[in-house]
């Protein structure tokens, strides 16, 4: 008895973009997988890997592409009266954004390329500072720390969780008694598990830069 054969259609694969490959990419990330390969993004396509250089140039583009895409969701809304409060908004809106996708601020903090999309949210937290009257180095290096600090909160508080402290005990064996005191002196005052220093942080550039924003002010008096 004859049996029936599947016919299988043959022919090119369906036509790609790199927005596909690179929302692929970005679907394993929203999916838990903390390092994105390129194989991984073939076998997410069902594709060959090779067929995916036609798109990207190598890895690194390719987390690029998907920081590109992540951070060009963010729009930002500094609606408060005073440049105090929307640098407070800047923050929070770029934290939230950030821990919706963690991996995103490693690829910031980490990778030598640059994302245009991040110098795009960063120069709107410059544009605020430039409204309160800073300039030259004291805008610069309030920019500067600002970002550099809420990149480096997401990505500690993605290595290390809620509870440094778990992590830090069994290490102290190894330190001597004058160190070990330092260091549980820190963590005895450091804030609850699942709390960052990045408050503490904005706080302390707010009031230099108020600081220095009332200084020039007089002199321009």
């Amino acid at each position: 008895m004859a049996t029936n054969t599947a016919l299988v259609k043959r022919g090119r694969p369906p036509r790609m973009s790199r927005e596909q490959v690179l929302l692929a990419a970005l679907s394993l990330l929203e999916n838990g997988i903390s390092e994105v390969s390129v194989n991984g993004v073939a076998r997410q396509l069902n594709v060959a890997p090779m067929s995916l250089y036609t798109h990207i140039q190598n890895r690194d583009d390719l987390l690029l592409g998907v920081s590109e895409l992540v951070l060009a969701r963010l729009t930002l809304q500094l609606t408060a009266p005073d440049w105090q409060g929307k640098v407070r908004q800047w923050v929070s809106q770029v934290q939230t954004h950030f821990s919706l996708y963690p991996q995103i601020a490693k690829l910031v903090g980490e990778r030598r390329q640059v994302s245009s999309q991040w110098l795009r949210i960063q120069a709107q937290l410059v544009g605020v500072l430039e409204q309160a009257g800073l300039e030259d180095e004291e805008l610069s290096s309030t920019s500067s720390i600002l970002s550099q600090a809420i990149v480096m909160d997401c990505i500690l508080a993605e290595a290390y969780g809620d509870n440094i402290a778990a992590l830090v005990a069994p290490e102290l064996q190894y330190l001597s008694r004058e160190d070990t005191r330092r260091i549980e002196l820190v963590l005895r005052n450091s804030p609850p598990g699942g709390q960052s220093l990045l408050p503490f942080v904005l706080e302390q550039l707010l009031l230099r830069a108020a600081t220095a924003s009332n200084i020039k002010r007089i002199k321009d008096v």
